[in-house]
């Protein structure tokens, strides 16, 4: 007589909700990764939004192999997303990484418990908040008119070097270029300085990532600044209003303003 295995499912977690915010809102009704409807699995104040997953399309081995595949990583990777902003429509959220899978419901059951206080108490921290990024470009040339024109060391540079000699001004104004690509790449740090400065009193935190280069872009600006910040939903209004008034400010600068969101807390959810 022979034996057959069964596998049971593995669970695929899409992210961890307050318990009682379910007594006012339900779930929404999301088809999971693997095409299984997406249930609620309850631990004290907490509350994990899953879905079950067949172990053999999503092992450990066999994500492996499919993150090498664009098409299969971009859908996947987007109906991820698509479910945890669902759920950030009614519930505050703690968001997980992609393809975040338990083998059983135990392991699941252990990691709330282990880490129930810490998630406890970043769930209260991201009620009633949304994630905004702000992206900032800047016109090259604009910019480097602006510190040609403006900067009191490049001018005073400049001044010098008109009362050189024709020979020593050919030397020197190789020093006047290096110094005013020096200059630009202050400038530009002061202006993020005075921007976060302005926007300091609207949002509860950031978050200053990597800028992108232009093979990234496709634009023919160069990105100076990008940001994440945690903003309080009832400074949503505020906060758009600055940066409005902020690139009205900065335009002279050569530089443009890029918003996005509200996202769900996704560059808030791991600790620095």
């Amino acid at each position: 007589m022979t034996h057959t295995k069964v596998e049971t499912d593995f669970i695929y977690l899409y992210g961890v909700i307050l318990s009682e915010e379910l007594q006012s809102s339900e779930v929404p009704v999301l088809v999971g990764i693997d095409q299984k409807k997406a249930t609620v699995l309850h631990y004290k104040e907490l509350a994990a939004v899953i879905t079950p997953v067949n172990p053999q399309k999503f092992s450990q081995q066999q994500i492996d192999l499919q993150l090498k595949d664009p098409d299969w990583l971009k859908e996947k990777a987007f109906h991820h997303h698509e479910c945890i902003s669902a759920i950030h429509t009614h519930f505050t959220v703690l968001p997980m990484s992609f393809c975040t899978i338990f083998q059983k419901e135990e392991n699941l059951f252990a990691l709330l418990n282990e880490q129930y206080d810490v998630i406890l108490q970043q769930l209260l921290r991201f009620k009633e908040k949304q994630e905004w990024n702000l992206k900032i470009y800047c016109n090259s040339e604009q910019a480097f008119s602006y510190v040609v024109h403006h900067n009191p060391s490049v001018l005073q540079l400049k001044e010098n070097i008109a009362n050189m000699p024709k020979g020593k001004q050919f030397i020197m104004k190789k020093r006047l270029d290096q110094l005013i690509t020096n200059e630009l790449e202050k400038e530009q740090s002061l202006w993020w300085q005075r921007m976060e400065q302005q926007l300091q009193s609207i949002f509860c935190d950031s978050r200053l990532r990597a800028n992108w280069g232009r093979e990234i872009t496709e634009r023919k600006d160069d990105m100076i600044a990008n940001c994440d910040f945690l903003i309080e939903k009832k400074q949503t209004e505020s906060f758009l209003a600055k940066v409005q008034e902020l690139e009205r400010t900065f335009s002279a600068f050569g530089c443009t303003f890029q918003v996005s969101g509200p996202w769900p807390p996704y560059h808030f959810s791991k600790e620095k």
